[in-house]
Order: structure tokens, then sequence, then C-alpha cells
């Protein structure tokens, strides 16, 4: 039973939760950075900001980014972010993932 409790209070935990993915380009398009879904309550404004900060102080990048607005439906969030990643690669971008220590920062 107690178990059955844990996993209904995780379960309705992530489903309250807000889900988004970054992703960030290198001017001209060639190199791309792209996250794992993560929980954020940040806005999309905010997190782009960051992202573009972290590559900037990373890879001394000067990246756009781009974060979906949060949403509850993490499914969705992970849908587009395979279909962000088939994008790219069909472009011919080199894709790098950002590290998740590295990115979102922590709230």
């Amino acid at each position: 039973m107690l178990v059955a409790a844990l996993a209904f209070g995780q379960a309705t935990s992530e489903a309250s939760q807000m889900w988004t993915f970054c992703v960030a380009s290198a001017p001209g398009g060639g190199e791309v950075w792209i996250t794992n879904p993560f929980a954020s309550s940040s806005d999309r404004r905010a997190l782009e900001a960051a992202m573009q900060s972290t590559l900037k102080r990373r890879e001394g990048e000067r990246a756009l980014a781009q974060c979906p607005q949060p949403s509850s439906d993490k499914v969705a969030v992970v849908n587009a972010q395979t279909t962000a990643i088939e994008f790219n690669r069909r472009l011919g971008a080199i894709l790098h993932v950002l590290p998740a220590d590295e990115f979102p920062p922590r709230e």
C-alpha cells in the first residue's frame, strides 16, 4: 500500500511540474546545443538568457537560444525536443547536448 501511495505521489508531483528544453545555435547554424527536457518554473525568456550566458562562458559562443514555454505535458515536450534534434540533423548541424549539471541553472 505504501509503495502504491509513493508511486502515485511521484506521478502526481511529476504531472504538476512544468517541463521544457532549450536549443541554441551559433551564428550560421553550423553548431547547435540542446538540453534534455527538464522541470522548470522559470519563464522562457529567463531560460534563453541563461542558456546564452552558459554557452558564452562554456564555449565562447554567442549563440541564439530558444526555449519553448514550459508545459505540464512532459510527453509533448520530449516529442518537441526529438523533433528539434531531427530537424537540426537534417540541416547538417553539429549537435551538442548540454549536460544537466551545466544547464538548467539551479532555481
